[in-house]
């Protein structure tokens, strides 16, 4: 493989095999264009990794297109970190809530959009938020919405928001606030919040713009907190976020800022993926990461 060549990467099982059909055309439309395709459809993102860990060590390709949901772009996006690797990645969504496709612009495209895409036009740089050293390319969750989150991804049979609405409403006979202790650029705040999301972008659970000024190429990261408040209040205020209206609501705050720490006794899921407990340091790394984008 020479040093134009793609890598297509994608889980077997995800979306019901829709994934491995579409890699599978991407190929095909790939090669008719005398591109050269190496093409990793594994059943695990860990087998995937590997994979792609053992392309990269022989091949040196323009750019890699994975397709799948937020999950295997968390895994895709650590190995490059990992092994510092500056090859440029197209998101092709077939995943659950699939947001940083969205972030991309590449939610919507067709497969001819996509392949345009990366031919014609340069990738960007987005910046890339570390949770405790890990990639994290959208949203780091906290509190109660990580217990969504961890209860989202055992209905494995529902895609997009619906199952994160479905997890919420199951979530919310647990409700109560947590204590936060949060460092931000050197100043500390001690609070009680419902949740604390850690935002690189807009939006995470297939579409739920819980920080909808979130930029993923300013530099900073956004803390979006939601101070105490009851189910029913939640349960009211929630249909807001899909539009992001939600932040005008008086216990809704936000923060911004470079780097961090968040103390409490609860989770964080970060992509969708757990990153295990808290405390948690963070930081943005500023144009880290390659991304063929459309605006």
């Amino acid at each position: 493989m020479h040093q134009a060549a793609w890598v297509i990467v994608s889980n077997r099982f995800s979306g019901k095999g829709r994934a491995s059909a579409r890699s599978a055309k991407l190929r095909e439309m790939l090669e008719a264009l005398s591109h050269q395709v190496a093409e990793i459809n594994e059943e695990t993102l860990e087998e995937s990794q590997s994979s792609l860990r053992e392309a990269f060590s022989t091949h040196s390709p323009r750019g890699v297109l994975i397709v799948g949901g937020d999950g295997l772009v968390n895994s895709v996006v650590t190995l490059l970190y990992e092994s510092q690797k500056k090859v440029p990645v197209v998101v092709v969504p077939e995943g659950t809530g699939n947001d940083f496709s969205r972030t991309c612009g590449t939610f919507s495209l067709s497969d001819s959009e996509i392949v345009d895409l990366i031919i014609t036009r340069e990738p960007e740089r987005l910046d890339l938020l570390l949770i405790n050293g890990r990639p994290c390319v959208e949203i780091a969750a906290t509190g109660f919405d990580a217990n969504v989150n961890r209860r989202a991804n055992a209905l494995k049979w529902m895609r997009g928001k619906t199952k994160y609405v479905i997890a919420m409403i199951q979530e919310l006979s647990q409700l109560k606030p947590t204590r936060y202790r949060m460092s931000l650029d050197g100043t500390e705040e001690t609070f009680d919040a419902i949740f604390v999301a850690i935002a690189n972008s807009a939006s995470y659970g297939g579409g739920m713009r819980i920080s909808p000024d979130s930029l993923p190429d300013d530099g900073v990261v956004e803390i979006a907190v939601l101070q105490p408040v009851g189910r029913f209040e939640l349960l009211r205020v929630f249909p807001r976020v899909f539009s992001g209206t939600h932040v005008n609501h008086p216990k809704f705050r936000r923060y911004s800022g470079m780097k961090g720490r968040l103390e409490a006794q609860t989770s964080v899921f970060a992509d969708g993926e757990d990153f295990g407990i808290l405390p948690i340091d963070f930081e943005v790394l500023p144009k880290a990461l390659s991304v063929w984008r459309m605006k």
